[in-house]
């Protein structure tokens, strides 16, 4: 519809402008007898108003279709604690950041442009302290992720995070979440990398 009227307005463009031009003829006043000063008129407006219309593109205004609101928090109280725990484990040299999304840690080198399995959310990153340099991701995982879709979603991080040689580690919450099991396993996996 758009394209539809784009042609029309372009038709009446040319239209006026062709009654504009021969309004000025001298010979199409002679034998307008007087016509051509409306002639003159009403071609120069249709031009003007189709070039204008042709030109003119109004700012689109932006339309929330849904209902947003602010999170209270962005984690749980369990991964609230665990943070805690892992903060805990060399914090002169790391840094642990919640909710890292992978395209934040993982960059794609193929051709491909589309990015998609990289918006996936990491529970936490250890960076180094000083460069913010990317060094484990770490997980923790509850029943949910014994589901299908859930245990698909995981294999796919791991596959990235492998293909991509960045170490994950993944801690469930009914297991011994203790410092010094948790400490242990993070730095075998940080130095093995």
């Amino acid at each position: 519809m758009k394209k539809l009227g784009k042609y029309l307005l372009i038709i009446l463009f040319f239209v006026g402008l062709t009654l504009f031009t021969f309004s000025l003829m001298p010979v199409f006043r002679a034998f307008s007898n007087g016509l051509f000063w409306i002639m003159t008129l009403v071609g120069f407006v249709t031009s003007f108003f189709c070039m204008f219309g042709l030109i003119y593109r109004p700012k689109e205004k932006v339309r929330l279709d849904s209902k947003y609101v602010r999170k209270g928090t962005i984690i749980s109280r369990a991964e609230y604690d665990f943070l805690l725990t892992l903060r805990s484990i060399e914090p002169d040299k790391y840094e642990v950041v919640p909710q890292v999304c992978l395209a934040s840690v993982i960059d794609k080198k193929t051709n491909n442009t589309y990015r998609n399995e990289l918006f996936r959310m990491c529970d936490y990153c250890f960076v180094d302290r000083d460069t913010f340099e990317p060094k484990l991701l770490v997980e923790l995982n509850d029943s949910s992720h014994k589901r299908a879709d859930r245990r698909d979603r995981d294999a796919k991080v791991a596959m990235i995070c492998k293909s991509a040689k960045m170490p994950l580690v993944t801690f469930w919450m009914d297991e011994d979440l203790s410092f010094g099991t948790v400490r242990k396993t993070v730095l075998r996996a940080i130095k093995s990398a």
